[in-house]
């Protein structure tokens, strides 16, 4: 030991080198930074107090507070669904926290990367029922990619490190970070070029026999069809995917997470296939299949039905980059598990390699799709009172342009939408396709809004849905973010009225939503025309089909959130599977 006793002191020196001294709330937001979040969705609470000090700091990201703690994980979730990018949103602990267990769910189900922060009790407290200590990691574990307490300071350069890579890489998804209040107020040495060092991702390929046999099956069938989901979307894949469809010339359906994967006015889209979600030429061109080449999708129970008759009479191909995916549901005479995009690029490299060209067989199957489209399509305008919702949802669309967002809720509006409304171009048409979440459709549109400000987005929803995200109309009037609410009003639970008057002998029970409104002197329930007002935002209502394209005018022109509300006729029904089988959809209006 020397005289002063420093050798250990100048070993310690040593090790802190190139090292900076930050609080674990600062830690998150450098690395955030770093990784280039520019927005946080939330509600700040006292248990997440130090992460919100540290933004406070930050010039590069902006913090938007929301009304309801789900909406901020909505809006995270559209966020990344719009761009790309991760979502990030962050709430305090207890009941706060378990208001984000719906959100998480809904971005896991589609493989959408975000990350969650929540604020605990400090780490003395946890397990011990402390006022808003609630096991929100049990809870989130079966819904996320990754859930960690964090309950040290020094513990959190790893852990965000770790959450990113989870979120970002493979089948992305949401993690949630749930950090004591210690863990964000206590100093850690971070050595920043470490913490920020990233290893470049290396996604499984497609090797070459499997991209042969493929092509190989594909030249072999006579009625082959391409079966686009999510993946492709999700992969940045679209144009890939564009190209084979055209070189091949093979008719394209698509599941409901799929739809925004090829224009659906081009002459190879028929349409998407389901028991609920699809279209008369998508079912029907699928059921005359001989075989099916998915790309991405999870064959999902509303796209498949019953098994047998779905899988009867055709051999499938599946590419997924989840391995777990291929013969989950259905059973594939060729599975490859890998990333979409290499996988599309180097099968349409194979094409131009061996000069491949379809033959007559294919052109004319094409000119017969060509015919069958106006056939077999549903009848979108109507001459009725009150308006049909169909007839609205034709309005919309004719007045948008082919690049706008529209975002949706679930429930008969979601239903007809899949159905009916075409989209154009890859990440416009934004939907939980696994949860169904009701009251998602807002989040995500202000999203949406904030990431591309010169785009056109719209929520279309029912009445039903807009009660569940209501509130959340101050969060567009407090930062005038310009969406536009197309809210359908039937004054029902639609979709579940249908149900009950189909499957349960027309024993309607808490389906009515409306009520005589003495204030408002009507019986539709709740003015939401008034109610958005009254939250600072522009609204105007709408009964007739020819006043739909003026009121859009008026919204666009406005620039700030604008609500429209459009009656639309309570019989009003979709077109929905009597027997649980693609085969089984009885055409209805």
């Amino acid at each position: 030991m020397g005289l002063w006793g420093t050798e250990a002191g100048d070993e310690k020196l040593k090790e802190n080198i190139g090292k900076e001294k930050m609080s674990g709330a600062q830690v998150l937001v450098r690395f955030l930074e770093a990784k280039g979040v520019s927005q946080l969705y939330g509600i700040p609470g006292a248990a997440i107090l130090p992460f919100y000090d540290a933004v406070i700091d930050s010039e590069q990201i902006e913090s938007y507070v929301v009304r309801h703690e789900q909406m901020a994980v909505f809006m995270a979730d559209g966020y990344s669904r719009t761009t790309g990018k991760v979502g990030v949103c962050a709430c305090t602990s207890g009941p706060a926290a378990t208001n984000f267990i719906t959100g998480l769910y809904g971005a896991y189900g589609d493989s959408v990367p975000l990350l969650a922060f929540t604020g605990q009790a400090p780490s003395a407290f946890v397990g011990k029922d402390a006022f808003q200590e609630a096991p929100v990691v049990e809870m989130a574990q079966h819904v996320t990619k990754g859930a960690f307490l964090v309950k040290k300071a020094e513990d959190l350069p790893g852990i965000i490190k770790e959450a990113w890579r989870l979120a970002t890489t493979g089948r992305k998804g949401p993690v949630l970070l749930d950090l004591c209040l210690d863990a964000q107020k206590g100093m850690v040495d971070v050595d920043l070029d470490e913490l920020l060092f990233e290893e470049p991702e290396v996604l499984p390929r497609a090797g070459q026999e499997e991209i042969r046999k493929c092509l190989e099956m594909i030249r072999g069938s006579r009625r082959p069809v391409l079966y686009v989901g999510g993946g492709v979307v999700l992969a940045d894949a679209a144009a890939e995917f564009r190209q084979l469809a055209e070189t091949l010339r093979i008719p394209v359906v698509c599941t409901l997470m799929g739809k925004d994967a090829l224009p659906n006015d081009h002459e190879l889209f028929a349409g998407m296939v389901g028991t609920i979600c699809n279209s008369p030429l998508g079912n029907k061109t699928f059921l005359e299949s001989d075989l099916v080449v998915a790309l991405g999708g999870r064959f999902g129970d509303r796209g498949t039905g019953a098994i047998d008759l779905y899988t009867k009479g055709r051999r499938f191909i599946h590419v997924n980059l989840d391995p777990r995916e291929i013969n989950r549901h259905v059973k594939t005479e060729l599975g490859i598990a890998a990333d979409l995009k290499s996988f599309l690029q180097s099968l349409n490299a194979l094409i131009e390699e061996i000069g491949y060209v379809p033959g007559t067989a294919a052109e004319s199957r094409i000119q017969g799709l060509l015919a069958d489209k106006p056939k077999v399509a549903r009848q979108r305008e109507f001459d009725h009172f009150p308006m049909k919702p169909q007839h609205a949802m034709y309005e919309l669309r004719k007045n948008l342009k082919r690049d706008a967002i529209v975002t949706h809720d679930c429930g008969i509006s979601q239903i007809w939408s899949s159905q009916m409304f075409e989209m154009y171009e890859p990440r416009t048409y934004l939907i939980t396709g696994r949860a169904g979440t009701m009251g998602w459709g807002l989040g995500a549109a202000l999203a949406a809004k904030l990431a591309k400000p010169g785009t056109q987005v719209v929520n279309l929803l029912g009445d039903g849905s807009l009660g569940m995200s209501l509130q959340d109309l101050a969060t567009a009037a407090k930062f005038n973010i310009p969406v536009i609410i197309f809210v359908l009003n039937n004054s029902l639970l639609g979709l579940i009225r249908q149900q009950q008057n189909l499957f349960f002998d027309k024993r309607r029970l808490s389906t009515e939503l409306d009520y005589e409104n003495v204030e408002m002197g009507h019986a539709r329930g709740i003015d939401f025309v008034a109610t958005a007002r009254g939250m600072g935002v522009a609204a105007e209502l709408v009964e007739k089909p020819e006043e739909i394209k003026e009121a859009l005018g008026r919204a666009f022109a406005a620039n700030r959130p604008y609500l429209i509300e459009v009656l639309v006729d309570p019989e009003a029904v979709c077109s929905v599977s009597r027997d649980g089988t693609i085969a089984g959809v009885v055409e209805t209006v």
